[in-house]
C-alpha cells in the first residue's frame, strides 16, 4: 500500500452513497493508502465509514461537491446559509469519520462563471472570505483542514489561479486554509504549472495536490509534464497526499471516451505511474 497515494471515489460512482461503501475495501485492495470521497451527499453512516477505513488502514480525504446552489460567495443570503450548513455538515462528517482534510472550490464551486463589475465582484469576494472565516473556526475546532481549490473559467469566475487563491487565503487569514493543486484546472488556467505550484509551496499553503491528466485520464495518459511538478514537490518537502481524480462516466467533467477504459483499469494505470514519480523523486 502507497500511503501517500490516493483516489477519488469518483472514479467509480458520480455519487457516493451507503450502498457504495464496500467499495473502500476496494480501493485499499488495489494497493491506495487514501480514499476521497466526494460529499455529494451526507447521506451515509459517517462512523462506519470511519471505522472500516481504519480497520483497512487506508486515510479518509473529504472532497466537497460544490455544485449550482451551493456558494458561499451568492449575493442571495439564503443561498449562503444553505452553503455553510452544508459545509459545516461535512466538517462534522469529517470528524466522525477521522478524516483531516476537507478540500474544493468552498469558496463558490462550479454552476457559477460570470462577469461582473468591479464592485460587485469585490463584493461576491468579500461574502466568500466572511463566510470561510466562520467556517475555517469551525474547522479548527474538528482539528480538520481546509483545501481552497482553483477550478476553470467555464465553472467558476471567482478564483481560477493559485495566485487568487493566495489572495482569498491571505483575507481569510486562518491556519486551517490552504490550498488544492489540481493539475486538470492548472493545466487551464495556469500560464505555468510549475512555477504556480512551486509559488504556493513557497507560501506554505499547498495542503492537497490532485493527480489528472490534461484529458481528466489517469496520470501518464496526456501531455502533463508530471516530472517537472514532483521536483516542485520534492524540493519543497511536501508530505501531504497525492489523490487522482478521475470520474466515471456521465461524472462531472469525465471525457465521453473515458468508458473505454474501465474504472480498475484507470486506477492501476495511475496508482503505477504515481508510484514511480514517488519513488524516483523520494517523496
Amino acid at each position: 500500500m502507497v500511503e501517500l497515494i490516493g483516489i477519488s471515489l469518483w472514479n467509480w460512482i458520480p455519487i457516493f452513497m451507503e450502498k457504495d461503501i464496500s467499495l473502500i475495501e476496494h480501493v485499499a485492495s488495489l494497493g491506495f493508502g487514501v480514499v476521497e470521497i466526494g460529499m455529494d451527499s451526507l447521506d451515509f453512516d459517517h462512523k462506519k465509514v470511519g471505522q472500516i477505513a481504519k480497520s483497512l488502514g487506508i486515510t479518509i480525504d473529504l472532497c466537497g461537491a460544490f455544485t449550482k446552489g451551493r456558494d458561499l460567495s451568492n449575493f442571495d443570503p439564503s443561498i449562503r446559509e444553505s452553503t455553510k450548513k452544508y459545509v459545516i455538515g461535512c466538517l462534522n462528517a469529517a470528524e466522525e469519520m477521522g478524516s483531516k482534510l476537507f478540500a474544493g472550490p468552498v469558496y463558490a464551486g462550479g454552476g457559477k462563471a460570470h462577469l461582473l463589475p468591479l464592485e460587485e465582484k469585490k463584493r461576491e469576494w468579500d461574502f466568500a472570505v466572511e463566510s470561510l472565516k466562520e467556517i475555517t473556526h469551525e474547522a479548527m475546532e474538528r482539528g480538520v483542514t481546509i483545501g481552497l481549490e482553483p477550478i476553470n473559467r467555464y465553472r467558476t469566475s471567482v478564483i481560477n489561479t493559485v495566485q487568487e487563491a493566495l489572495c482569498m487565503v491571505a483575507d481569510v487569514d486562518s491556519p486551517a486554509l490552504g490550498i488544492l493543486f489540481d493539475t486538470y484546472q492548472a493545466n487551464i488556467e495556469e500560464s505555468n504549472m510549475q512555477e504556480a505550484l512551486d509559488t504556493a509551496c513557497r507560501e506554505h499553503r499547498l495542503v492537497h495536490f490532485h493527480a489528472s491528466e490534461n484529458h481528466r485520464g489517469p496520470p501518464g495518459s496526456g501531455h502533463i509534464d508530471w516530472n517537472a511538478l514532483f521536483s516542485v514537490l520534492a524540493t519543497s518537502n511536501y508530505s501531504g497526499h497525492i489523490v487522482m481524480e478521475t470520474f466515471a462516466p456521465g461524472g462531472l467533467d469525465a471525457p465521453w471516451t473515458q468508458s473505454i477504459m474501465a474504472p480498475d483499469a484507470r486506477a492501476s494505470s495511475g496508482l503505477a505511474f504515481l508510484s514511480n514519480l514517488v519513488n524516483r523523486h523520494r517523496l
